[in-house]
């Protein structure tokens, strides 16, 4: 939401980056595409890009005195109210660059703190960002100490910025941070509360890059109406619906956070709670945009796994966005990922024709695959007066055959080794397991 964020006091933006020996000049454009993308979900206007190629960085400015004279002429000229650095800058050199340049200057790290900010809907989202926002700013107080004075309400704005009011301002995000932790604690407990009542499910979880379509096709799986736009982030917050009504045993489905390169260490700690929905999935489906930077976007898919712990779990491809690519680039994807899906969900879903859930029932067929390939079927004997565990055993398997005899009730049942594992406990004594 608006009132969450600290840098907005902007409308039309100058996107500057440096390119250092160590980055490609494809590597710098494509990430001041994203910057640029990441300006529009905020509802700003790009006025222009500039690149400077430099071996070095400069220690107080970041840029070169002959680049920031463009830099200037180009604000002036195009009437820019802030600059966006695709990159990490210091407190000190914001200061210097907002000195020479007379305008905002927020750089990489603070745009993103700005998109989740905005887009926060939850209390969980909420929390979360702004302690990713206090420990931004706890780290950088001096040269962002106005930002926090807003934060405050204007509490002591006419005091200066001394060393006194400074260390003030430091126990006041410290207590902050505190507080922010100790709430998001009492969330975790209760998703840690929920995660117990769906142990009995199957979970799958989508992954992927910011703006693939990871909620489209999650509403098109599940019939569901979460908010889809063309933007970067706007989804924040793990939305959690079953697959299928009548699966045994039940698939629930979790849209999560997407992923973006370079994402600030404040936010993946902030929202490690809300990822950690992906450590927990029994199955990943990847939705990778087929007409972008594929290798990177995977690339950086891979690393946050890593991250999160989260590399040795299963991984589906679906390819989406195809209606954007040409027939040949399409061609090589199939090649080169020949076990991946390929979909163009938005083409799908304005389609009249009775094959416009192809995609689904193909997304669907391949995770229930999955699941079946890793099923085990065993064949029980039931006690009739133990014949109210039925609930639990349907509720944990699926029940292949059901055969009411004198001796008891015999059962053939299909489920994961867990949950088998579940029954038995549960059920003890009160089940035979037949040879």
């Amino acid at each position: 939401m608006e009132e969450n964020r600290l840098f907005n006091n902007w409308n039309r933006a100058l996107l500057v980056s440096l390119q250092l020996p160590n980055r490609s000049t494809s590597e710098v454009q494509n990430s001041l595409q994203e910057l640029s993308s990441l300006a529009y979900s905020l509802g700003g206007d790009v006025a222009g890009k500039i690149i400077q190629v430099s071996s070095q960085i400069h220690p107080a400015n970041f840029f070169g005195k002959g680049k920031l004279a463009d830099i200037k002429s180009t604000i002036q000229k195009d009437c820019v109210d802030a600059l966006l650095v695709d990159n990490q800058l210091s407190p000190k050199q914001i200061g210097n660059l907002e000195t020479l340049l007379d305008c905002a200057v927020l750089d990489r790290t603070q745009l993103i703190l700005e998109i989740f900010a905005k887009n926060a809907r939850t209390h969980e989202a909420k929390l979360q960002i702004e302690l990713a926002q206090s420990e931004y700013l706890l780290t950088r107080l001096v040269g962002l100490w106005k930002h926090l004075d807003r934060e405050r309400g204007g509490i002591g704005a006419s005091r200066g910025t001394g060393e006194k009011q400074i260390e003030k301002d430091r126990q006041f995000l410290r207590h902050r941070i505190t507080r922010l932790k100790r709430q998001l604690i009492k969330v975790e407990k209760e998703r840690k509360t929920q995660k117990k009542r769906r142990s009995n499910c199957l979970c799958v979880s989508l992954i992927g890059y910011t703006n693939a379509g990871k909620s489209t096709i999650m509403n098109a799986l599940t019939n569901s109406a979460l908010l889809v736009e063309d933007r970067l982030f706007a989804t924040l917050d793990s939305t959690t619906r079953l697959l299928e009504e009548d699966s045994r045993p039940k698939v629930l489905l979790s849209d999560t956070v997407g992923f973006i390169s370079n994402l600030p260490h404040e936010v993946v700690a902030a929202f490690r709670s809300t990822l950690s929905i992906v450590k927990e999935a029994d199955l990943l489906l990847q939705i990778i945009d087929a007409s972008d930077n594929i290798d990177d976007h995977i690339q950086t898919a891979n690393d946050v796994l890593q991250d999160l712990e989260a590399a040795s779990i299963p991984v589906i491809k679906i390819f989406n966005k195809t209606d954007r690519i040409t027939p040949t680039r399409m061609l090589l994807l199939e090649k080169l990922y020949p076990e991946a899906i390929f979909v163009s969900a938005i083409q799908e879903k304005h389609k009249k024709s009775e094959n416009s859930a192809d995609f689904v029932h193909k997304i669907r067929k391949q995770i229930m695959v999955f699941f079946e390939e890793r099923m085990k079927t065993v064949k029980i004997r039931l006690d009739y007066q133990h014949c109210q565990q039925l609930a639990n055993i349907y509720e944990w398997s699926r029940v292949d055959n059901i055969d009411y005899q004198e001796q008891g009730i015999m059962m053939t049942l299909t489920a994961i080794p867990r949950n088998l594992e579940r029954l038995r406990h549960h059920l003890g004594s009160n089940i035979t397991e037949m040879r």
